[in-house]
């Protein structure tokens, strides 16, 4: 029933073409696999427009992940996009697993278990990437070393360990202004929650079902985000957002004609039927 989970890649060739690299050569380093994730986030978009728009159900065997993002020239959401790129990552030799987190994204009220990102073993110590979280999260591998800030392309990232299982993703935001426009202190807030409990592929089956049906954000909303190397792109519902030398621009979609046209010119797609 879960065989396909576990496959290999179809053509892992093809796989780097799509992200515009090379295979890199062993030994494996830190920046090769930095490199890889930045690649990674900035060619293949998180978006959610099966789950929220067609109502397709997730498939997340090897095969249909292959099929649809890198044949099919689509992106998608956690469940799809680290699931894929940590198929890649072993066939490069890296040892990875799966790890249960948590969206947080500065909410004081806190969503049940949302997300799945990877850990790799680097060095003899296991790090945390992620290349499907459509937000604010970092650009690189991070080192789950308590209270140790990391700063990656000029953000601010923590560590931080909560109990024997599981840590914080804390980041500093960029200061914010008020109703009068005086800019006020840039502040820290929890990104992301994760479980170092051992796990494996098919426990995320379920999970995957859960997180796409009705009343949850990735059925009601669409979203789409995209890294660029000033940036990003991202989309919410009906505005557009695109951000470029920490300056923002909000561009509404009013109708199916523009939003199509937005997935396009920004994303590198269209949708189905548009």
């Amino acid at each position: 029933m879960y065989e396909e989970l576990y496959e290999k890649l179809p053509d892992a060739n093809r796989y780097w073409d799509k992200l515009g690299l090379s295979r890199p050569e062993a030994p494996l380093s830190k920046d090769d696999l930095d490199r890889i994730i930045f690649a990674h986030q900035s060619r293949i978009p998180f978006e959610n427009l099966d789950v929220c728009d067609f109502h397709r159900p997730i498939k997340l065997g090897i095969p249909d992940l292959f099929e649809k993002i890198i044949v099919g020239n689509r992106g998608g959401y956690c469940f799809e996009l680290n699931t894929l790129f940590e198929a890649l990552l072993a066939s490069l030799g890296y040892q990875v697993r799966p790890c249960l987190c948590r969206a947080v994204c500065g909410a004081k009220v806190k969503d049940p278990i949302n997300h799945r990102a990877v850990l790799v073993e680097l060095d003899g110590e296991e790090v945390l990437v992620d290349v499907g979280f459509g937000g604010p999260l970092p650009s690189a591998s991070l080192s789950l070393v308590d209270g140790q800030e990391q700063i990656i392309r000029g953000e601010s990232f923590t560590a931080r360990r909560i109990d024997a299982y599981w840590w914080a993703v804390d980041r500093v935001t960029g200061a914010k202004k008020d109703l009068y426009g005086i800019e006020g202190p840039s502040r820290m807030q929890t990104e992301l929650e994760l479980c170092l409990a051992t796990v494996t592929d098919k426990d995320f089956d379920a999970l995957n079902l859960a997180c796409s049906r009705p009343g949850t954000e990735f059925h009601d909303h669409r979203i789409a985000n995209l890294r660029t190397p000033n940036g990003y792109f991202a989309i919410w519902d009906d505005v557009l957002t695109v951000r470029k030398d920490g300056k923002k621009e909000r561009i509404p979609l009013p109708d199916e004609a523009a939003f199509a046209d937005a997935c396009e010119q920004y994303f590198g797609f269209r949708p189905h039927g548009a």
